[in-house]
């Protein structure tokens, strides 16, 4: 593992395996950190690793401060994250969220869930938030209750899956609650089999609208119901 993780990043070569990787790896292990994402930091981040102790230990003591579990991987995204954001940048992105009305506990929530969701653009953001809650109609819990929603393509997987779905739900096929997580996490062909060709006959345009060959207009939804997508 540690010479994948030369490969992919040659400077760890440069230093002594002893006085650099040895400490910081029994470092995460004394806080409960399992093999398993110590494997996975060297496999992914490695740069991490590269940086100075002090400046290592400063950052994951800010992640255990923020309430991560070391027992979950998630923990070592964090670390990541604060590895590559400078206080600036990272009040930056506080003040984005709060701007969709959201309170310092809850981005925090949100950072705990996905902590990812702090290196996305602000363009990303914005427009996936603007997406969800303004054109969807979607409140903003929905939202926090899956933040790895936010990662996803606006264009590619988004827009054209939560078309369908708030298609399903006027039609009253299925049910108005459906949690993001259900029709946004799962793969292109599992989506396709749930929430597409399931209900071809009901709704023959369905994989039409899927594919950006038909809007919601031409499928007859042309009310307030559609929450703004005549434009779409």
């Amino acid at each position: 593992m540690i010479v994948h993780s030369f490969k992919r990043s040659p400077r760890l070569l440069l230093e002594s395996v002893n006085k650099s990787l040895v400490p910081k790896i029994a470092a995460l292990r004394e806080i409960g950190v399992p093999e398993s994402s110590i494997r996975f930091l060297l496999r992914q981040y490695p740069c991490v690793l590269q940086l100075k102790h002090e400046k290592f230990h400063e950052i994951v003591k800010k992640v255990v401060e923020r309430g991560l579990d070391p027992m979950q991987v998630v923990f070592i995204h964090a670390v990541q994250v604060f590895a590559t954001l400078s206080e600036s940048t990272w009040e930056q992105k506080m003040e984005i969220f709060r701007r969709w009305g959201l309170s310092s506990d809850e981005i925090m929530l949100l950072f705990r869930a996905f902590p990812i969701c702090m290196s996305l653009s602000e363009k990303n953001i914005m427009s996936t938030m603007d997406f969800l809650v303004n054109k969807m109609g979607w409140k903003l819990t929905a939202i926090t209750r899956v933040p790895s929603c936010l990662s996803f393509s606006l264009e590619r997987r988004i827009i054209p899956r939560c078309l369908v779905v708030k298609v399903l739900i006027l039609k009253g096929l299925v049910r108005k609650d459906l949690g993001f997580g259900s029709f946004l996490n799962p793969t292109e062909e599992d989506f396709l089999d749930r929430f597409v060709i399931k209900y071809q006959n009901q709704i023959p345009e369905l994989l039409n609208l899927c594919k950006g060959e038909v809007g919601v207009v031409e499928l007859g939804f042309a009310s307030e119901e559609m929450c703004g997508f005549k434009q779409l």
